[in-house]
């Protein structure tokens, strides 16, 4: 029997988060707290390993709400800011571990990470911080790492591609999405215990599937349990709740823990 995967919600919100600036909540209860949402990052442990999936620009509060101490790996999904923009925050957990943390992405997203923050790979004269990340591409459908299985899926998201992944089996994540290059895809999940799918909002969007689609996906694969994260202040959480748990759909929430 394989080891269960803990899993942890750390941001389930879009690239504004929610609340917005100017204390925006759209159509959201503020009173809910499942409703105050960080920007896109999960945290998976294994058998005392960790793989964080991006690095949200509010991961700095996210490691401190969760209690995070250590993170063994990252793994991106895309270049966007709102899934980059918190990797100076790493530099806390390679101090107080005292290691070097290895991060994992496609080309193009590995050479966009290096480009804007060169100082955390090579220590130049520019400035005198040690190099805290070691940079791994991507460039297999299959990977294992800290002990976990790992498929890597592309999939667009308007005019790049982003990447999802599939965990042991168990768990696939795909946020950042408008479709999926494998006509087959939805077949091959069904049924699989977790499912995380990005659900932006209710209309249609240039880089990312609707609402309407987003839920006939989730009929199609029937999980055990699916999640919908990215969400915008368009999308509440007891609205959506009272609306699809009874087929086991449900929207997530930071904080969220699992065990699978």
């Amino acid at each position: 029997m394989s080891e269960n995967i803990e899993l942890n919600v750390l941001g389930c919100g879009s690239s504004f988060g929610v609340p917005l600036s100017h204390n925006i909540w759209g159509n959201c209860d503020q009173t809910n707290i499942k409703n105050h949402r960080t920007r896109p990052s999960i945290l998976l442990k294994k058998a005392g390993k960790s793989i964080l999936i991006d690095t949200s620009p509010d991961l700095r509060r996210q490691l401190i709400d969760n209690k995070v101490d250590n993170i063994d790996s990252v793994i991106y999904t895309h270049s966007h800011a709102d899934h980059i923009h918190g990797i100076n925050d790493l530099r806390a957990i390679s101090l107080i571990n005292r290691k070097k943390i290895p991060i994992y992405s496609d080309e193009i997203t590995l050479n966009i990470i290096k480009n804007s923050f060169s100082y955390l790979f090579s220590k130049d004269s520019n400035h005198g911080y040690e190099p805290i990340l070691l940079a791994n591409t991507l460039n297999s459908k299959f990977i294992e790492l800290n002990g976990f299985n790992i498929e890597i899926v592309r999939q667009n998201h308007g005019n790049i591609d982003s990447y999802g992944f599939i965990f042991d089996n168990k768990i696939a994540y795909n946020l950042d999405i408008k479709f999926f290059y494998d006509e087959n895809y939805l077949d091959r999940i069904k049924g699989i215990k977790c499912w995380f799918v990005g659900c932006l909002r209710y209309d249609d969007h240039p880089s990312h599937a609707s609402y309407k689609e987003i839920i006939d996906w989730t009929k199609k694969v029937k999980a055990n349990q699916t999640f919908l994260s990215h969400m915008t202040a368009h999308i509440d959480y007891e609205t959506e709740f009272k609306k699809l748990s009874s087929s086991r759909v449900y929207p997530a929430y930071d904080g969220l823990k699992l065990t699978i």
